[in-house]
Formats: structure tokens, C-alpha cells, sequence
């Protein structure tokens, strides 16, 4: 159930504080094994991947994850909560990343697509960093759980922001779904 009002108090910014605090105590370990299910589905962009961006990188569990599967992979991992900053996360909005053009092979939005506050425009940022070249890889996979903007939403902003949707599927264990846009 997508709540709008609760999409613009309550999701539109990054965790901060307390809201941080118990987002890494309690929310991301309930993501079980979704980390590794994900990565198992990338692996084959991984494996011929550079670099993957990790946008709103949270406590950075899934760019650790990443990092650690798969050696020769360059992982980007961008938070804009200053709770999240530690060595090697670039603290940066979605909105702004601090990349250049076409420097990204494989882009994942974990959760954190509902979190910022310009979706278009943080979908054209990863449109704009993604290599030009890789237009059959999937470039971007966010997770919503469902009381944030539905899929539909999301895939006319990314649409609107230059991609096309390469696949949708309910994932069979969390709440969520995977979106795929190429």
C-alpha cells in the first residue's frame, strides 16, 4: 500500500540519528540472505564488471558483500548519512554523485531509491554514470519495500530519466521487489 503522505514525511531524506541507529541494529539484518540472493542473480555482470555502484549504501553491508565476492570489482559505495560515514564510503546525495561519465558498469539502489529527495533526478545521475556502452546489463536494481512508491512510479521516473525496464519480479523471501533497468 503506497501512502504518499508518508512517502513525503517519513522517506525523502537519509537515516540520521536514532532512525539510523535501529535501521542497522534491526532493519538491515532482517534482510536475511537477500545480499548474497542478489549477488548470486549479478554475478554474471559482476563477473565482467569493473566497478559497481552502490547508492545509499546504508550501513554498507551489500558493498562489503560485493567487495569480498568478487576481488577484481572496484566497489563505489555512496551514503549521504553522515551516522553511515566511515573509511571508503563517499558521502554524496544521489542526486550529485561525485563520478564521472560513464565510469560504472552495475548500479544498485538497496532499499534507498525511496530515500532520496529528487528520484528523477538521482535516476539520471546513475543514467549518466553507467558506461554507454553497456546497454544490455542491467544497471540499476532497487529494492522498495511496500508502503514506498510502487514499481510502477519508479519505472516512469526511470523511464523518464532515460532506461528501459529489463525486468520486474517479486523477490521470494522479503517484501520487495527487484527492478532491472538497462
Amino acid at each position: 500500500m503506497y501512502v504518499p503522505l508518508l512517502d513525503r514525511l517519513l522517506y525523502r531524506h537519509p537515516f540520521e540519528g536514532g532512525s539510523a541507529r535501529r535501521y542497522a541494529r534491526d532493519e538491515r539484518p532482517a534482510f536475511g540472505d537477500l545480499d548474497d540472493r542478489l549477488l548470486d542473480h549479478l554475478a554474471p555482470e559482476l563477473a565482467g564488471a569493473a566497478r559497481l555502484l552502490d547508492v545509499g549504501c546504508g550501513p554498507g553491508t551489500f558493498a562489503r558483500r560485493a567487495a569480498e565476492r568478487f576481488a577484481a570489482l572496484d566497489v563505489v559505495a555512496i551514503e549521504p548519512s553522515r551516522d553511515f560515514a566511515r573509511p571508503g564510503v563517499v558521502r554524496a546525495a544521489g542526486e550529485a554523485l561525485p563520478l564521472a561519465d560513464r565510469s560504472v558498469d552495475v548500479a544498485i539502489c538497496l532499499s534507498s531509491i525511496r530515500h532520496v529527495r529528487d528520484r528523477a533526478a538521482t535516476l539520471g545521475e546513475l543514467r549518466r554514470v553507467r558506461l554507454g556502452w553497456a546497454m544490455l546489463r542491467p544497471l540499476f536494481g532497487p529494492l522498495v519495500v511496500r508502503t514506498a512508491p510502487p514499481a510502477a512510479a519508479i519505472a516512469v521516473l526511470a523511464e523518464q530519466a532515460g532506461f528501459s525496464l529489463r525486468r520486474l519480479r517479486p523477490d521470494p523471501v522479503q517484501p520487495v521487489y527487484v527492478m532491472e533497468l538497462q
